[in-house]
């Protein structure tokens, strides 16, 4: 899994109940409610990057996108994101940092200093990647070694940026990359507070290596002590709900420290749960409540009451704003003239074409003469100042 391939959702709340229109809805988290307007390009400061560190002797250059809000100073806590592998080597190569622009803006929508860290033998990464599995490979110890290695390695260089906190850490992993942060999280890295997997796993196409893999997650839970989350569909193309119970169960038995979420099903395929804007806005739920539970960053509960007064929305519509300040960027907002109405639109790479396509959307439902109102602009609360329809 390379790219954020987003597709929008859009919501409507209509009072007193809410609908899903027939387009898909992406909701975006917020952080605060400003009063004036700020454009998409203010709000994240964005860097591209190398990582340069050593790792066993061998100086190496990492890929990297780091993205911190731009409104904030000082020592940030660190939350490195990791990637999936694609089957096809060309692809891997092909793959960049900037394809996971989108979750880099959640975290760092959250308060983190968000960094994409592109492993060895991907993107622009130094390669070639340091430990390849077979068919006839009979342990993954030394690939997710290398793995780890990796996260490591990108911390060490992380950690020297005078934004960054090193001693508060968490890693985020998807598929193959999941098990990336597993690993790391069995070598307890002191800062390292917890880490998330989506998806996670290594899965060899062309022969079954399930028991491999369990092999290894035991291994990991004999050793980590860092919490973990894991997330998953049952309808995961790639690992089914029988393994990742396996998975689990091998990680407990070891002594591990992980909560398991599984989805009944997700779309077509359980395992697109990480880009598909439907399952962001699950994961990124999960993801908060598990981070407000041991003490760290997440999206700001409190953004839910101040929202509903501004919205002049009652306890029964809690539950949209809630999936509202928990999702991803960009959003935007709109409201009918009489402000009965609210819409908005998610998961779309630009918040020039967020605004548009909610307007679009509060235009076929309004039968009044005047145009729907924007309200929000992802963090930023415009209310009845908001002119409509701009370009």
């Amino acid at each position: 899994m390379h790219a954020d391939r987003y597709m929008p959702l859009l919501w409507r709340l209509n009072a007193p109940r809410l609908v899903m229109a027939a387009a898909m809805l992406l909701f975006v988290a917020v952080s605060s409610w400003e009063t004036r307007a700020q454009s998409a390009a203010e709000e994240f400061v964005v860097e591209r990057a190398f990582l340069r560190t050593a790792i066993e002797g061998r100086n190496v250059r990492l890929e990297a996108l780091v993205v911190k809000r731009a409104d904030l100073d000082g020592k940030l806590p660190v939350a490195l994101i990791t990637h999936g592998k694609s089957s096809h080597l060309s692809d891997m190569l092909e793959s960049k940092a900037a394809d996971y622009a989108g979750p880099a803006r959640d975290l760092a929508r959250r308060g983190w200093l968000a960094v994409v860290v592109m492993r060895r033998g991907f993107g622009q990464s130094d390669g070639p990647m340091p430990a390849q599995v077979s068919c006839a490979t009979t342990s993954f110890t030394e690939r997710f070694a290398a793995d780890a290695d990796d996260l490591q390695g990108a911390l060490e260089a992380v950690s020297k940026r005078p934004d960054a906190d090193p001693q508060r850490v968490i890693a985020i992993g998807v598929s193959a990359g999941g098990s990336a942060v597993v690993a790391w999280s069995a070598r307890n890295p002191p800062a390292l507070r917890a880490v998330v997997s989506v998806s996670g796993g290594l899965r060899m196409r062309d022969c079954p290596k399930e028991d491999v893999l369990v092999n290894a997650y035991r291994e990991f839970g004999e050793n980590s002590r860092v919490p973990n989350l894991w997330i998953y569909a049952r309808n995961d193309s790639f690992f089914a709900p029988e393994l990742v119970e396996r998975l689990q169960s091998a990680f407990l038995d070891g002594g591990g420290d992980v909560k398991l979420v599984m989805y009944d099903k997700f779309g077509n395929d359980g395992h697109s749960l990480f880009n598909a804007a439907a399952g962001k806005l699950q994961w990124l739920m999960e993801m908060d409540a598990f981070l407000r539970f041991h003490g760290l960053p997440a999206a700001r509960r409190e953004s839910v009451a101040e929202l509903m007064k501004l919205l002049r929305l009652d306890s029964r519509h809690r539950g949209f704003v809630d999936r509202y300040v928990a999702a991803p960027t960009f959003k935007v907002m709109v409201q009918t003239p009489d402000g009965r109405h609210h819409f908005t639109q998610f998961g779309v790479s630009t918040l020039d074409g967020a605004r548009k396509a909610a307007l679009a959307a509060c235009a076929r439902r309004s039968n009044a003469a005047e145009p729907c109102r924007v309200v929000m602009e992802n963090d930023t609360w415009l209310g009845s100042e908001a002119a409509a329809g701009r370009d």
